[in-house]
C-alpha cells in the first residue's frame, strides 16, 4: 500500500485543479469530544472471503486492513456447493495468514443437519479452531429466486433450532448465526426468527444492499444513515418479549454479514466508484457510533463490481477508505461539528499519542477545516474522484484543504 502513496511537497492546488474561488465560505471548525465509543473487535473491516480471490499477492495490502474475520464462502456460493476438505484447509491457510476469525456458511438450502454435524465435529476433531457457523444465507430468497416456496420464515427458523441444537451437542462453544437475510429490514422474516428461534440462536444477522446501482449518487449517500436506524430496530426487537419471548432476556450480538451500496454485481456503479468510497466511510462511522458487534462488507476481492480490489488487483476507492478507518484503531469519540451532514461527515477517534479525524466531503469543491485540538503540523491522507486508485498525503500547518468529493484521514499529535 505505501508504494501507492504520493507525497505532496508543493503545487497542491495546481496537482488537484483547485482555485481560490473553489474554497468557499468560513472554514469549518472541527473539534473531538470527550464521548468516548469503544470499538466492538469485530467491527471494522470484516470481509466476506471466498476461495476464488487473490490473497497472497496483496498480503501486505490486507494485513494493513487489521480484518478481524473472514466469512466463507461470500454470497451464495455456500448454497449451491458442498463444503469440501480441500476448500475449507485453503480458506483456514488465508484467514490464518490475516489473523483472522474464520466463520463458515453450511449449505442449508441442500444439505442437512448431518452434512453440518460433520464439518463441526471436523474442525473440532482436527483442531481447526472453526468455532462460528451460518446457517445458510439469505434464506428469505429460496423461495422467491430458487422455487422453493416451503421457505417461510417458519420453516427456516424451525431447522435453524434443530441445526443449533445438534451442533452445540457436538461442540457447545460453537457460535451459530443467522438468518442473514435481505430486504433490509425485513419485519416479516426477523420478527418471525425471533419468535421461534430467538432462544437458541448467538448472533442475529442480516445483510444490506440499498440500491441497485441506478440510484442517483445524492440518494446513494443518503442511505448510508440507515444503518443506524436498522440497528437501533434490530436491538430493540431482541429485547422485546412480545417479539422475542424466548429469548428477550438474553444479550443477543448483531451482525450486519453483507452489505454494499449495490447488490449488482456485474454492474460497476456504485461499487466501483468514488460514491462507493465515500458511502462505505459513513457506513463505517455510523455503525461505530450505534456500537454494532460485527459486520463483514461484500467483498474482500475480484467479483464483479464487489471487491476492495479488482481481477487484475488494482485497488478500487474503496479499500483506501477501509485502510483509513483501520488507523483509527478502536477507540472513537464523538465529534461537535458544525456543518450540514449533506455537505460533509466528520468522525473521531484518538490514541494516547494522536487525534484522528476521519472527513468525508460530500461536495464536488473543496472543502477547508481547522482543528482547534491541533497544536502543530497535521498530516492528511485522501483519496478522491479524480485519482481514485491513488492514497494522497500532505502536511498541513493551519488549515486543512479536504479535496473535492473526497474522504480524508486527519493525524496530528496530542499535547493535552
Amino acid at each position: 500500500m505505501l508504494k501507492r502513496v504520493l507525497v505532496l511537497v508543493f503545487g497542491l492546488f495546481l496537482i488537484l485543479g483547485f482555485t481560490s474561488t473553489d474554497v468557499w465560505g468560513q472554514p469549518y471548525s472541527v473539534r473531538m469530544s470527550e464521548a468516548l465509543i469503544q470499538v466492538k473487535p469485530g467491527l471494522i473491516n470484516g470481509m466476506n472471503f471466498g476461495n476464488w480471490m487473490v490473497v497472497y499477492d496483496l498480503l501486505p495490502e490486507f494485513q494493513a486492513l487489521d480484518i478481524p474475520l473472514l466469512r466463507f464462502p461470500a454470497g451464495n456460493y455456500g448454497d449451491d456447493y458442498f463444503l469440501s476438505e480441500a476448500a475449507l484447509k485453503l480458506f483456514l491457510m488465508v484467514s490464518n495468514s490475516l489473523e483472522a476469525i474464520p466463520m463458515v456458511q453450511h449449505n442449508v438450502f441442500k444439505g442437512d443437519v448431518d452434512e453440518a454435524v460433520k464439518w463441526v465435529m471436523y474442525s473440532k476433531e482436527h483442531n481447526l479452531g472453526v468455532k462460528h457457523w451460518f446457517i445458510g444465507n439469505e434464506p428469505d430468497l429460496y423461495a422467491t429466486n430458487r422455487g422453493s416456496p416451503q421457505w417461510t420464515p417458519e420453516y427456516y427458523s424451525q431447522l435453524f433450532r434443530e441445526y443449533a441444537l445438534a451442533i452445540k451437542q457436538i461442540d457447545p462453544e460453537a457460535i451459530v448465526i443467522g438468518p442473514a437475510v435481505t430486504g433490509t429490514p425485513n419485519e416479516r422474516w426477523l420478527k418471525a426468527f425471533l419468535q421461534y428461534a430467538g432462544d437458541v440462536v448467538d448472533i442475529l444477522a442480516w445483510q444490506w444492499y440499498p440500491t441497485d446501482g441506478s440510484a442517483s449518487s445524492e440518494d446513494a449517500l443518503a442511505s448510508a444513515h440507515q444503518v443506524s436506524e436498522h440497528i437501533a430496530l434490530f436491538r430493540s426487537w431482541s429485547k422485546d418479549p412480545s417479539i422475542n419471548p424466548l429469548g428477550y432476556e438474553r444479550e443477543i450480538p448483531l451482525f450486519l454479514s453483507e452489505f454494499g451500496l449495490s447488490w449488482r454485481t456485474n454492474h460497476a456503479r456504485l461499487l466501483t466508484d468514488m460514491t462507493a468510497a465515500l458511502w462505505l466511510a459513513e457506513v463505517y462511522g455510523e455503525m461505530v457510533l450505534s456500537e454494532l458487534d460485527y459486520s463483514a462488507y461484500f467483498a474482500l476481492q475480484g467479483t464483479g463490481g464487489h471487491g476492495l480490489f479488482d481481477v487484475a488487483l488494482w485497488p478500487r476507492p474503496t479499500y483506501f477508505v477501509s485502510w483509513m478507518v483501520a488507523q483509527m484503531g478502536n477507540t472513537w469519540y464523538k465529534v461537535d461539528q458544525v456543518t450540514d451532514r449533506d455537505k460533509l461527515v466528520v468522525y473521531g477517534a484518538k490514541t494516547s499519542e494522536q487525534y484522528m479525524f476521519l472527513l468525508i466531503n460530500k461536495e464536488h469543491i473543496a472543502q477547508t477545516v481547522t482543528f482547534p485540538q491541533a497544536k502543530g503540523p497535521c498530516q492528511s491522507f485522501w483519496v478522491d474522484d479524480q485519482d481514485q486508485e491513488e492514497l494522497w498525503l500532505h502536511t498541513w500547518f493551519d488549515e486543512v484543504t479536504l479535496a473535492p468529493y473526497s474522504v480524508t484521514l486527519v493525524q496530528f499529535g496530542r499535547s493535552d
